[in-house]
């Protein structure tokens, strides 16, 4: 004989509120807790902010993340700027801290946070836009790019 579905369902529900729990992670001290991957600084970061908050005052300072423990993706720089001299690349927030000199024509391993940070640089092209009364304004219709970030899939060297 079957069961009512009311029955069913309570079952269901106690099963997943006892698996929620039994999921839940202890919450460690702030002092406690590992930084040994960036989920761990995200983590501990977050915990920072609460106490600074409550506590009203900067106690625990935020962490960025170590350059090692990012992902990261191999490129070859260059400058479409036409520049053969060192770039400087600076990236300070709160997931990374990167501060380096790169030379065009080069094969980097970057940071992925770095390689998006690079290639939202650009400088604006302005062009003339039709407006539906007629007139016409001058806006901003492009952006030309000033790094060109080409990917390294194999093991030459160029």
């Amino acid at each position: 004989m079957a069961r009512p579905k009311k029955e069913h369902a309570l079952e269901n529900e106690d099963v997943i509120s006892k698996t929620l729990e039994a999921a839940k992670e202890e919450k460690l001290a702030i002092e406690d807790m590992p930084l040994e991957s960036i989920r761990d600084y995200r983590l501990y970061n977050e915990e920072a902010r609460k106490l600074n908050k409550k506590l009203r005052m900067c106690r625990y300072p935020i962490k960025q993340c170590p350059v090692e423990l990012h992902p990261k993706q191999r490129i070859k720089f260059g400058n479409n700027d036409k520049s053969i001299h060192p770039v400087k690349i600076f990236l300070s927030n709160h997931l990374i801290h990167y501060d380096e000199k790169w030379i065009p024509g080069h094969v980097y391993d970057a940071p992925e946070c770095v390689i998006h940070y690079l290639s939202e640089k650009g400088y604006p092209v302005w062009g003339w836009v039709n407006l539906a009364d007629g007139s016409k304004e001058t806006r901003q219709v492009a952006k030309s790019n000033r790094f060109s970030l080409t990917p390294v899939y194999d093991e030459m060297k160029y």
